[in-house]
């Protein structure tokens, strides 16, 4: 996704620190070490709350020079934040993006205008209203007045919004928006109305959604085994209109990450520790797949090189070790040089890509985010950026 922005994703926490280690591919970060973030501290201390976040993110989306981070967690640099917050460009909290949830958030989402930020997760409330799902203002986090009718009555684990004004929105869910669309639907990104003609109907939870930089394609992974009733065990195509389209990966399993580069190569990482390559356009067979020694828990694919995080410590087949965070070559899966490292339970739980200056629209940054104290070897709880 290197050279567009990435609405959405998965699961980033925050330490507000830049830096950049050795031996990286093309695509990767810089090898020297750069420190781009002002800090509300000089040293990292845990014990104070300072430069961390209290608990753990599992979602992140971006909206010009703001980063908003989604998750499960009470304060970030010591300030308190239920779940939700806003990191500027310079590494500092936003201090006017206030919003609050119950309960923890799984998914962010930007809206095309740039004006919302859609919020779904596990939450019965938020901003003290009685809703799963929601948008928000981007200056200050206030619920979009406007957008009252799209709820869902169980988990909202993945959003993902187009350019055109559609958002989709995947789970668990039995219900949104009083309409009985089940763990898959799509909404107005302006009004939220439920668009009761789209109903793939996935038979069991979507965890992760991505789509073509066209918005022509929308991909679906999850515990799901059928899609608009054909046979599709874990990983979907659909078109706009909520169609089952003839894409039928051949090989694959329970999904829990997915990512479409610029390109429109599909990746996959399943519960048997593969993660799948696939070019959808030409054929059901993979292209090639990679082997973990773990879980890939997220996916950021670029045009040369797709990132990968999770709780694995390597590549087993290439005999290369990689703690919780790697990467490998768009073009065939061969494992990079990049070697950061996170610790961790889980160690990383999503990426984001960052904008900011000196070129407005451009992307300079690779965020990583996840249950980590640690990163490349620096104290930073559980986010990092990186520069390219």
């Amino acid at each position: 996704m290197l050279g567009r922005l990435r609405a959405a994703r998965i699961a980033v926490v925050v330490a507000l620190v830049v830096a950049a280690f050795a031996g990286a591919a093309q695509a990767s970060p810089s090898s020297t070490t750069t420190s781009t973030a002002k800090l509300d501290c000089v040293v990292y201390d845990a014990a104070a709350a300072k430069c961390t976040v209290t608990g753990v993110v599992y979602a992140i989306t971006q909206i010009g020079d703001l980063t908003y981070i989604g998750g499960a967690f009470a304060a970030v640099n010591g300030i308190p934040r239920a779940n939700l917050a806003a990191v500027r460009a310079d590494g500092s909290l936003d201090p006017s993006w206030t919003p609050s949830t119950d309960g923890t958030v799984y998914a962010l989402a930007a809206s095309a205008d740039g004006t919302k930020v859609y919020v779904g997760g596990a939450f019965a409330t938020i901003n003290g209203q009685a809703r799963r799902l929601a948008a928000l203002t981007a200056d200050t986090g206030t619920t979009v007045a406007t957008w009252p009718t799209t709820t869902s009555n169980n988990t909202v684990r993945a959003l993902a919004a187009d350019g055109t004004g559609r958002l989709y929105v995947g789970g668990n869910f039995g219900l949104i928006g009083g309409r009985s669309i089940p763990r898959l639907a799509a909404v107005d990104q302006t009004t939220g109305a439920v668009d009761r003609t789209f109903v793939p109907a996935p038979n069991n939870t979507v965890r992760a959604l991505g789509l073509t930089d066209d918005g022509s394609r929308l991909y679906a992974a999850g515990s799901f085994t059928t899609m608009g009733g054909q046979s599709r065990p874990g990983a979907a195509e659909l078109t706009p209109a909520g169609a089952t389209t003839a894409f039928a990966p051949a090989e694959g399993g329970v999904a829990i990450s997915l990512d479409v580069s610029p390109t429109g190569r599909l990746f996959f990482g399943t519960t048997n520790n593969r993660t799948w390559a696939y070019d959808p356009a030409v054929s059901n067979l993979p292209r090639y797949r990679v082997r973990t020694s773990g879980d890939v828990q997220a996916i950021l694919a670029t045009a040369d090189e797709v990132y990968v995080g999770g709780h694995f410590s390597g590549f087993p087949e290439a005999h290369v070790e990689r703690l919780h965070i790697g990467s490998f070559l768009a073009a065939d899966g061969t494992p990079t040089g990049w070697n950061p490292g996170a610790n961790g339970n889980y160690g990383v739980w999503a990426f984001g890509l960052t904008q900011g200056p000196p070129v407005p629209g451009s992307v300079n940054a690779l965020s990583v985010g996840g249950d980590f104290t640690r990163v490349a070897d620096a104290a930073r709880r559980g986010y990092a950026r990186f520069l390219f």
